[in-house]
């Protein structure tokens, strides 16, 4: 009887030292943290180029981005280029934004100078530019199920423009205003629909048309594509403005 309870009380124990040992080794188990990479650089294809409601390439392009990121995540700064591959479209920007939970900022130099062959990097004059700066905010209500994004982008510097009473050339400041709802979520895709219209506070007419309207509403479906183990996220948005009374399809796959 003695033998069989020093047995049990052995075997008890033993279980009692391999248990509180996993316990611990799960304990004591360490996440890393993932190593901070200052700089970052991304490729993308499209089938064409579509923005604020402008179809800015007919075209197949490619684009790059390279930016520096700060450590918190806040800051991002970089240049992003793009360059349709009939060689009718190239532009060249650089841009800084702030990113704070559901808030940023960015402000972007734009320089699409394909339509200006002898275009000069450094020339900001409103008249012969073929720059123009972008400021913008965007809150994101990301407590909501599917959340709900809001921006305004103003140009406030370039060849955003109209001429005067008096035929002096002025700075329009056009505005572009958008919402943006995410209608489905899950872990492979997402769909989301949005409408943006643009206005100037100076007249009629803005750097997105003759006149105040919507001009660009449509839906985007996200999702990520497998090939074997690579995984490329791809994006395809149907695009509609009623202001140019034109539409189209854009599909974007990033490459890395």
């Amino acid at each position: 009887m003695r033998k069989l309870l020093i047995a049990t009380l052995t075997v008890a124990c033993g279980i009692f030292f391999v248990q509180n040992v996993s316990a611990q080794d799960k304990d004591t188990t360490v996440v890393k943290e993932k190593k901070y990479e200052p700089f970052g650089l991304n490729l993308q294809v499209r089938n064409l180029y579509l923005w604020r409601g402008f179809k800015v390439s007919n075209s197949p392009i490619s684009d790059v981005d390279m930016y520096y990121k700060s450590k918190n995540g806040h800051w991002q700064a970089g240049f992003w280029g793009g360059a349709s591959f009939t060689g009718d479209y190239r532009e060249f920007d650089y841009y800084v934004k702030y990113m704070n939970k559901g808030f940023s900022a960015a402000i972007w130099d734009i320089n699409n100078f394909s339509n200006y062959p002898n275009a000069d990097l450094f020339d900001y004059n409103k008249a012969t530019t073929s720059h123009f700066v972008d400021v913008g905010v965007a809150y994101t209500f990301q407590k909501m199920k599917l959340p709900l994004t809001l921006s305004w982008n103003t140009i406030v510097l370039g060849r955003d423009t109209y001429y005067k009473a008096d035929s002096s050339l002025a700075n329009a400041y056009s505005h572009y205003v958008q919402v943006d709802q995410v209608l489905f979520a899950d872990d492979v895709y997402n769909v989301h629909a949005f409408v943006g219209g643009g206005f100037s506070f100076s007249g009629d007419k803005n750097f997105y048309g003759n006149h105040p309207n919507i001009v660009n509403a449509g839906i985007t479906v996200n999702r990520d594509l497998t090939i074997f183990k690579y995984h490329i996220p791809i994006s395809a948005t149907a695009m509609f403005n009623p202001e140019k009374k034109y539409g189209a399809l854009q599909l974007i796959a990033n490459i890395f």
